[in-house]
């Protein structure tokens, strides 16, 4: 058995988990977020904001608190999308690496979404004729399967980057929303290969899309995995989401992050015109992804 963690350096959120690993057998000891939103103003100004540095710094200052009471074998940290779009990238994976003494690998849109399968496929069990969503603040990862391949697609899409485009106003005007779903509709992939697969959502949008669901009154991972949802269950939400300023989705939706409020909406718009366009009928919801999936591929 080795302990091992993996820590995600995502545009929106900073995660960590410690899990047990046995004969390719993985066991959460204990997994937690933080949203830290690294990309805030990423696409106008090119850089991660000092201020979003402060956050992130300071959620690995905790997070490696309880590493370090953990007796961990190995780490792991990756970057994504912001790490990747973002000039100064270089000075804070360096600052990282100083302050806590471990490198930071920025991985592709491609690479994030192949780690981000071997945690799905290993909490699902064997699984054909898939499509896993990925989510993230700045990109959308589309992983399937084909001609016995597993085969990752990265879209220069999330939340944070739609948020500040079109969600600057919550509720978003009409204008602002037909916006979003046009930049949404033109900038999906064009490919009947998607259609009518199974959807498995990974990550916060669809993680937080399970709870609205569950109505939970707390967030429980727990109860989240697998969940199935129908697309009508998405429309529904969706719709019910849009008429809602910050204030009233924190108050209405108890087991959603409060700070996931400004970005939900675009979010779930974003992954309802995905299951429109593809014509899917339900949704999977799994809570492994490319945490599980470093481990996994390291052991």
């Amino acid at each position: 058995m080795v302990r091992a963690a993996s820590i995600d350096l995502g545009s929106n959120s900073t995660r960590l988990l410690i899990a047990d690993i046995t004969n390719g057998t993985i066991t959460t000891i204990y997994k937690e977020h933080q949203v830290t939103r690294m990309a805030d103003k990423l696409s106008e100004t090119k850089i991660i904001s000092k201020e979003a540095i402060k956050r992130v710094l300071k959620v690995l200052s905790g997070y490696f608190k309880t590493i370090n009471n953990n007796n961990i074998e190995n780490i792991q940290i990756v970057g994504t999308a912001a790490l990747r779009d973002a000039t100064n990238s270089e000075e804070i994976t360096q600052l990282i690496e100083k302050k806590f003494g471990f490198e930071v690998d920025i991985v592709s849109g491609e690479e994030e979404g192949l780690l981000t399968s071997v945690g799905v496929l290993n909490s699902l069990g064997s699984l054909e004729n898939f499509l896993i969503i990925d989510i993230g603040g700045r990109s959308t990862e589309f992983i399937y399967d084909h001609d016995k391949k597993i085969i990752s697609k990265s879209l220069n899409i999330g939340v944070v980057s739609l948020s500040e485009l079109f969600f600057n106003e919550l509720p978003p005007s009409e204008k602002s929303l037909l916006s979003a779903r046009e930049f949404i509709k033109s900038n999906l992939f064009e490919s009947n290969i998607f259609v009518g697969r199974m959807l498995v959502g990974v990550a916060g949008t669809f993680t937080s899309l399970a709870s609205i669901f569950l109505e939970q009154s707390n967030f429980n991972e727990k109860e989240i995995h697998l969940t199935e949802l129908k697309s009508k269950d998405v429309f529904k939400i969706n719709e019910e989401l849009l008429h809602l300023n910050e204030p009233q989705i924190i108050t209405k939706y108890r087991g959603l992050d409060p700070k996931r409020a400004k970005t939900i909406q675009a979010g779930i718009l974003l992954a309802k015109e995905i299951i429109s366009k593809y014509n899917v009928n339900s949704i999977k919801v799994s809570n492994s992804d490319i945490l599980e999936g470093l481990i996994l591929k390291k052991y």
